[in-house]
């Protein structure tokens, strides 16, 4: 399940950003009156577009409010439709189970600590609360809400869809940008857009980079990311390639930020190469995790 769906996300903040947006309607003022007293603009915004709460056309902002119903209600119904972030809800929320009426759930310290993102959003929404070496449910209509809800292949299929839409729009922005530096470098060279025809590369565009008045091929990866933590997948075929061309070869990560028309924050964007050692053996700046498991059968 992909808690960090939920980090920094926090009730106040979606409930004042929410309040806001009902009464200023241009993103960038939204921005600036958000500002004034709350943290995490770019995630609040980001969660309240991802949910389908809000909506931004040409600079505008527009608000599903559901009939007028409060903001809590609103809120938590549009979570538990969407299908990314609803499964992470219903799955935590079963934990729970009735004791006397009162539903409770004890973790161990390995998923306490993997749930700690979508947990400390629901405490913000008192939602549930932890007592007497447990956490409860404060709210059992939530429960009732998520339990019963279903998610069908096509609403997975439609997830892996829009996650690759979305890395698609991610190449087609750096490859503008590299033609962008490129041409102030010299107008003959063009980039190369190699995962348009070739997915086995281990890499998506080719393009250059000026380096003592030398033009060197630079080979780029790119990823779509979220700014609070830049995480990524890298294949074991990327980490070959990577190992290959060791300082020839780029991880662009750039950040995802729907509130911008283009859909990301390009002035945040990272590059990295030298990936072995500025990745695998720099453990102070990035932890590497295994993510699942190859098994067979002897």
């Amino acid at each position: 399940m992909s808690y960090e769906l939920f980090e920094k996300i926090d009730y106040k903040y979606l409930s004042d950003l929410y309040e806001i947006c009902k009464q200023i309607k241009h993103i960038e003022l939204v921005k600036i009156e958000y500002s004034k007293k709350n943290k995490y603009l770019r995630e609040s915004l980001n969660f309240l577009i991802d949910i389908n709460l809000l909506k931004i056309n040409e600079n505008n902002i527009l608000i599903d409010n559901l009939d007028n119903n409060s903001f809590d209600k609103i809120l938590f119904t549009k979570i538990s439709k969407k299908s990314d972030y609803g499964p992470c809800l219903k799955e935590y929320l079963l934990n729970f189970t009735d004791k006397d009426g009162l539903y409770t759930f004890e973790p161990d310290s390995l998923y306490n600590n993997l749930s700690s993102d979508l947990r400390n959003f629901l405490i913000s929404s008192k939602k549930i609360d932890y007592k007497n070496d447990s956490y409860i449910i404060l709210d059992n209509s939530l429960l009732e809400l998520v339990k019963n809800k279903e998610f069908s292949p096509r609403e997975l299929e439609k997830i892996l869809r829009d996650k690759k839409q979305l890395g698609d729009d991610a190449e087609r922005l750096i490859f503008k940008k590299e033609q962008e530096k490129l041409n102030q470098i010299d107008l003959s060279l063009k980039v190369d857009h190699v995962a348009l025809r070739d997915v086995s590369a281990g890499y998506d565009i080719q393009s250059f980079n000026k380096h003592n008045d030398k033009i060197e091929k630079i080979y780029i990866e790119v990823k779509a990311v979220r700014k609070s933590n830049y995480k990524f997948h890298l294949s074991v075929q990327e980490k070959q390639t990577a190992n290959k061309l060791k300082d020839k070869y780029f991880i662009y990560l750039l950040p995802v930020d729907k509130s911008n028309p283009d859909k990301f924050d390009y002035s945040q964007l990272l590059k990295i190469s030298n990936v072995d050692k500025s990745i695998f053996q720099n453990k102070l700046e990035w932890k590497v995790e295994n993510d699942g498991f190859v098994i067979s059968k002897n």
